[in-house]
């Protein structure tokens, strides 16, 4: 399954300072450990925002990933359907 994740945090709880979570999040052992894999990862600095698509079998595998800094902001994850698969959906194919 595809999941699209977005993560936001005020620029007091930015944690630029303090960055052991963000780079845990990008550590092939605890994306391993996780079981998801990275498709692409975004930051929108300015705006305090992380943008992240990830292949897993499941939600709880997202939640695991982002354990790291779940303490700081808010997390939104969707799944999402690539835009082939949506349309082969849509048109009962």
């Amino acid at each position: 399954m595809l999941f699209v994740a977005i993560h936001q945090h005020t620029p007091e709880m930015c944690p630029a300072d303090n960055p052991a979570p963000i780079h845990q999040l990008a550590s092939e052992e605890h994306i391993s450990a996780s079981g998801v894999k990275v498709l692409g990862s975004y930051i929108a600095p300015p705006e305090h925002t992380l943008f992240v698509l990830l292949e897993a079998d499941d939600y709880a595998q997202v939640v695991r990933y982002f354990r790291p800094i779940g303490k700081i902001g808010t997390l939104r994850i969707v799944p999402v359907l690539g835009l082939q698969e949506a349309l082969r959906v849509l048109s009962g194919h």
